[in-house]
């Protein structure tokens, strides 16, 4: 069976006819970060998703020629998507019910590829404050915490649940929840592994000092791409361009040999090669993860390939024990 050619109107109809994808992204390290060498040249696993969907639309051509790449915050990154701003998101973005359903911030539900990374809330700081946010204690010595944390995310929310107001730091942007450190606003820091690693803090925070990473994790995020919930095609060829990177990997295909990677009409007679077009620009999962993350967070856990069958397969996303009846 073969599936339609892009809908008349829809929504890679219009990417197309554009000549280029529209990427919502944030800056983090090793996610989406770019070279301040006068082109402002991206790089990182988010932004190789945004080329890997460019290259899968546009015959192969994943260059930043086909990708405009638009900073959000996270406060803003739903609202910019709902309103066509942006055709996709890839921002370390966290699939969760209530955003499937009804995000707060644009009062409408999101499709979500397969998860490109799994993490989880965590704490770190200026000691002893980043032994005290891990083991969520605010008394005695740990009575003056300060704990920055970027509003409009799940991240914020979890820390509301876990502190009292006044030991928390709402703060626009992860940019300046970092800088907190630095500047005095805060003494810890709440992130997934790689928002807190001690790199980022001393590249994007501009912190040098003593500094302590808990051990614990308070929350699941399972991290993917975001779409509207308006195009089904749209979000399919988005899903199917994050699971070819899998399939890749799982087959032992790489850029190298990405002329290995099946043909597919599911999308129409012009994109037949859209899975060898996607591995050619940016490898399969582990070349991306290697490439972007590995240096800052082993791989290990969740974002390894499952190769084992009959190993475990369920993961309940977040947000289900989330009471909302007002």
């Amino acid at each position: 069976a073969s599936g339609p050619s892009p809908i008349d109107g829809g929504t890679i109809n219009q990417i197309q006819s554009r000549g280029h994808l529209k990427c919502g992204v944030t800056r983090r390290a090793s996610f989406s970060e770019y070279l301040n060498d006068g082109n402002r040249t991206w790089f990182g696993l988010d932004i190789d998703y945004c080329r890997a969907v460019a290259a899968a639309l546009f015959d192969g051509d994943g260059n930043d020629s086909r990708v405009v790449f638009y900073v959000l915050p996270a406060s803003e990154r739903f609202v910019a998507l709902a309103n066509s701003k942006v055709d996709v998101l890839s921002r370390i973005t966290t699939h969760t019910f209530q955003r499937d359903v009804k995000e707060g911030t644009s009062e409408q539900g999101f499709t979500f590829s397969m998860p490109d990374f799994y993490d989880g809330l965590g704490f770190a700081g200026i000691p002893p404050f980043g032994a005290c946010a891990d083991e969520l204690d605010v008394n005695g010595k740990c009575s003056d915490l300060r704990l920055c944390v970027a509003s409009g995310t799940t991240h914020y929310s979890r820390v509301s649940e876990l502190f009292p107001e006044a030991n928390v730091v709402a703060t626009s942007t992860n940019e300046l929840a970092l800088r907190g450190l630095s500047t005095g606003t805060c003494n810890a820091i709440a992130g997934e592994s790689y928002g807190i690693a001690l790199s980022t803090v001393q590249s994007q925070g501009g912190y040098s000092g003593p500094y302590e990473i808990g051990v614990n994790k308070y929350s699941k995020e399972p991290l993917a791409l975001v779409t509207r919930e308006d195009d089904a095609q749209w979000s399919d060829f988005v899903y199917w361009t994050v699971m070819a990177t899998f399939f890749a990997e799982e087959n032992g295909i790489t850029q190298a040999n990405a002329e290995d990677m099946p043909m597919t009409n599911m999308f129409g007679p012009l994109q037949t090669r859209m899975f060898k077009d996607v591995i050619q620009a940016v490898g399969n999962y582990g070349e991306i993860y290697e490439r972007n993350v590995q240096s800052v967070v082993p791989r290990a856990g969740l974002n390894m390939l499952n190769s084992n069958p009959v190993g475990p397969q369920l993961y309940p996303l977040p947000g289900i024990n989330v009471v909302n009846l007002g």
